[in-house]
């Protein structure tokens, strides 16, 4: 169901202010989305959803700095119920695997079926971001510990055999997630391997030129100007990578067991089924994500933040994450579609971009103008409104001086006065 954007105190301004912000959008949406995450949940979902919910809502707490509107909250709080949900059910079948263990010489464990209120939901919220937990909940606790020990003293008068089944069970479980974390290591080894190979093929474009690259699994990839695409030789469905310096479009149509990944630096950005642009030019201070059609996965050493549909995020170099803004990725994105977008950048660092995206050498001879600032939203194909764009809004003339094109101030500068 969509999300109207609700009205604000600061209508551009930082979406969760503070608590009573959070709690209001709390209150507002838990209902919806606690119908969301039973949906995804499956059986037990009456206890687990309140949950999944409520740790969306703390994970959206943790970051409220990138949210500027309800809808980017909204694409958010969706994406993070997807994947809370998914682990739930994940952790369910791993308890419910011990519980089957357990059951073989004794009753099944009775779980609780208590349905939070949006009321005790937000109680136990409220006391997760201030480092406490409610009397009731301490309570439940309580209760919880005395019927574990209850269950811990019980299995002394059974069977003797149950505590190694579980103690086996934990070694197994532990073990398991140790081979893991050594096969993810070795895959990220792996990728980096490839990616550094002697036979890489490597794919570039000078100024001015633009291409469609097909890959082996089915994925096109459109590069911009001055970019560079990477490709390891063993590409394929065992190993979907790529590196990426410049900018590009990813159409990543086919949804396989491997995800399909692109190195941008320190950024690794892993997608399945999905449409994202991304660009980080090497004079560029940040990698700026954006996606278009399903989510993607962004990830910063250990960190990870998933980027929903129509959202963005951007990466700088000394490791910032934040949302970009209008302007930042306006530039990033824009030229997907054909037009070229130059935001309040001085004339010294919009002339690189003239020569990237529309192959002009423009030469500017009185060096003060160089930090004017210009504006260009220009289509690709078109020399002549990209021009026209920068003189508009810099207060200046192109002119040629011989063979060479260059830029003049709109006002002569005075000759000085003889005495």
């Amino acid at each position: 169901m969509p999300v109207t954007s609700q009205p604000t105190d600061q209508p551009y301004g930082q979406l969760i202010t503070d608590e009573k912000a959070l709690e209001k959008l709390f209150r507002a949406h838990y209902a919806r989305l606690i119908v969301d995450a039973k949906s995804r949940l499956g059986e037990d979902a009456a206890t687990a959803a309140p949950r999944v919910v409520s740790k969306a809502f703390h994970l959206a707490w943790q970051d409220r700095k990138r949210f500027h509107s309800m809808e980017e909250l909204d694409a958010f709080l969706g994406a993070q119920i997807h994947h809370g949900a998914t682990r739930e059910v994940s952790r369910r079948a791993g308890l419910h695997r011990m519980d089957h263990h357990e059951g073989l010489g004794g009753a099944k464990t009775k779980h609780e079926t208590h349905e939070m209120s949006v009321d005790e939901a937000w109680d136990r919220l409220e006391h997760t971001l201030q480092g406490g937990a409610p009397e009731a909940y301490r309570k439940r606790a309580s209760n919880a510990r005395h019927e574990a020990a209850e269950h811990v003293k019980g299995l002394g008068k059974e069977n003797n055999y149950k505590p190694l089944i579980v103690i086996g069970v934990v070694v197994i479980l532990v073990a398991l997630g140790g081979i893991w974390w050594v096969q993810k290591a070795g895959a990220d080894r792996a990728v980096t391997s490839a990616l550094a190979a002697p036979d890489v093929r490597k794919v570039e474009t000078s100024y001015g030129q633009q291409a469609n690259i097909p890959l082996h699994d089915g994925t096109v990839v459109r590069v911009g100007p001055e970019t560079r695409l990477t490709i390891p030789n063993r590409f394929g469905p065992t190993l979907r990578a790529v590196k990426l310096e410049g900018a590009a479009n990813f159409d990543v149509k086919q949804a396989m067991e491997n995800p399909f990944e692109v190195r941008v630096g320190q950024v690794a950005i892993l997608a399945r089924g999905t449409v994202f642009t991304v660009k980080k030019f090497a004079d560029d201070s940040n990698v700026v994500v954006h996606v278009k059609e399903g989510n993607v996965d962004v990830r910063i050493g250990e960190q990870i933040r998933n980027v929903a549909t129509g959202m963005a995020l951007l990466v700088s170099n000394a490791g910032e994450v934040r949302v970009p803004s209008g302007e930042e990725l306006a530039e990033a994105n824009t030229w997907v579609d054909g037009t070229v977008s130059i935001h309040g950048r001085t004339l010294r660092q919009a002339l690189p971009q003239l020569r990237r995206w529309f192959g002009l050498d423009i030469k500017v001879p009185d060096g003060t103008l160089l930090d004017r600032k210009v504006f260009v939203s220009a289509p690709f194909d078109s020399k002549r409104e990209a021009i026209a764009a920068v003189e508009k809004s810099g207060g200046l003339k192109f002119s040629y001086i011989g063979e060479n094109m260059v830029f003049n101030d709109t006002v002569p500068s005075k000759p000085a006065r003889r005495r």
